[in-house]
């Protein structure tokens, strides 16, 4: 629905009208600027360094510039403000221990940050090759002039292990018990509560085989709460498989070698994109495919899904030239499972907002209209073969190929692709004149 909203309005702007916004003015914040300086003072201390457990050796001995530390201690209470100890351990481990102190800030621009203290500890095996990292951080909150979020119960718990390539590998996440955003009213103790999201948690591992590489990431959520309605069991999965281990080395050998090669941003960038466009003919010529394990969320006890997978066919040196000719072979396949209480549900969440509370029959309103909205969306669906019904659900298979999407076998009109045709979209948007500057 976004998307079809924003087609239309750009489809029926004059292409005279269309302008860029003007750039925003910067937001002054001594917070940013100074967590952004300390990075760039230890950026530079660890170079090119890219092993974990040195890079641990270097940060426990590191300091702070004077002047910077003078910022520190105003913005964090301390001139060293995550302080890294290091002890041995037993069997001739290292330990470095770390740790913020709770501190409040309120920073020029009226945004007030405030948090616990947070315990970090990263343990080392004798030989530098395994590092085992958690952390705990009870809470963070951050309050501006019109909203204010607060975060609580944070974790992070990774394991990795360095191959003889010196990638590392592993596994690990963080979770977080809830963040809730609320509105800020001026002389009020507390906003109203704009939404909350219960039991977040995140998660990615990179695992070698032989000499492939498979990675995963995603993440989950219990709940995510807005007013008096709920969406559960939220979760997002995927892998890229078939990674060419010695492609990811040397990609990342190379990306760190650009970086500090000393060259101008513009032939930095220029380094980097065609180590980049490198590593892609290597990956996509190992067969290297990204497989859509769940993308998933409840509402009222009923839960939609997608699942699939993207791979490339017969991919060519000259494909990496052209953008749409390689857009020409992707090949990609994603079941959708859609219950039809779930449509029900949404389609009376829907009406409840467009009848009025107030009116004496409100009820049958809302009731009239919410069978009128699922009736209309399940009738297109299911009648004009882009779905089909099974089992109180709807289902459908949604296929890119040969530059095309089709559900069900059938191409849907979606505005500025009324063939289906994605190639037809690429050159529509390359022949599209350029949005004209917005005035100052």
């Amino acid at each position: 629905m976004l998307a079809h909203t924003s087609i239309q309005a750009i489809e029926q702007a004059p292409p005279s009208q269309a302008q860029s916004p003007a750039p925003a003015a910067p937001v002054k914040s001594s917070f940013i600027t100074t967590i952004a300086a300390a990075a760039t003072e230890l950026t530079e201390a660890i170079g090119r360094q890219h092993d974990m457990a040195k890079q641990l050796e270097i940060y426990s001995k590191f300091e702070f510039s004077p002047a910077l530390q003078l910022k520190l201690k105003d913005v964090f209470g301390s001139e060293r403000p995550f302080l890294v100890q290091r002890t041995n351990g037993p069997k001739g481990q290292i330990t470095y221990a770390s740790k913020l102190k709770a501190h409040s800030y309120l920073d020029e621009n009226a945004t007030a940050f405030s948090w616990a203290e947070l315990n970090a500890k990263s343990v080392v095996s004798k030989g530098g090759t395994v590092v085992d990292t958690s952390a705990t951080w009870p809470s963070l909150s951050v309050i501006g002039t019109t909203v204010g979020s607060t975060i609580e119960k944070i974790s992070v718990d990774f394991k990795h292990s360095r191959a003889k390539s010196g990638l590392w590998y592993g596994a690990g996440g963080i979770k977080i018990g809830s963040m809730v955003m609320r509105s800020v009213t001026t002389g009020a103790s507390e906003g109203k509560q704009l939404f909350r999201v219960e039991g977040f948690s995140t998660a990615a591992s990179s695992t070698p085989r032989g000499k492939l590489v498979d990675m995963s990431s995603g993440f989950s959520i219990k709940a995510i709460i807005f007013g008096d309605d709920r969406v559960e069991r939220v979760n997002f999965g995927v892998r890229m498989v078939n990674m060419p281990a010695q492609a990811m080395a040397d990609l990342d050998r190379d990306l760190r070698q650009a970086q500090g090669s000393g060259l101008a941003p513009d032939a930095q960038a220029d380094v980097m994109l065609r180590t980049m466009k490198s590593f892609g003919k290597n990956a996509l010529a190992a067969g290297a495919s990204v497989v859509i394990d769940d993308i998933s969320a409840g509402y009222h006890g009923n839960t939609a899904s997608i699942k699939g997978r993207v791979d490339f066919d017969k991919v060519v040196e000259a494909d990496f030239d052209a953008p749409i000719e390689l857009g020409k072979k992707i090949i990609g396949r994603f079941d959708v499972r859609l219950p039809v209480a779930m449509v029900n549900d949404v389609s009376r969440l829907m009406a409840s907002k467009q009848v009025d509370a107030a009116a004496p029959n409100s009820a049958e309103q809302i009731d009239l209209a919410a069978k009128n909205i699922a009736g209309l969306v399940i009738g297109k669906l299911v009648n004009e073969g882009f779905a089909v019904m099974e089992k109180g659900e709807l289902r459908s298979t949604i296929e890119i190929k040969n530059g095309k999407v089709t559900f069900n076998g059938k191409i849907i009109p979606i505005p500025g692709m009324p063939n289906g045709d994605l190639v037809q979209v690429y050159h529509n948007v390359k022949a599209a004149p350029a949005p004209v500057p917005a005035k100052q």
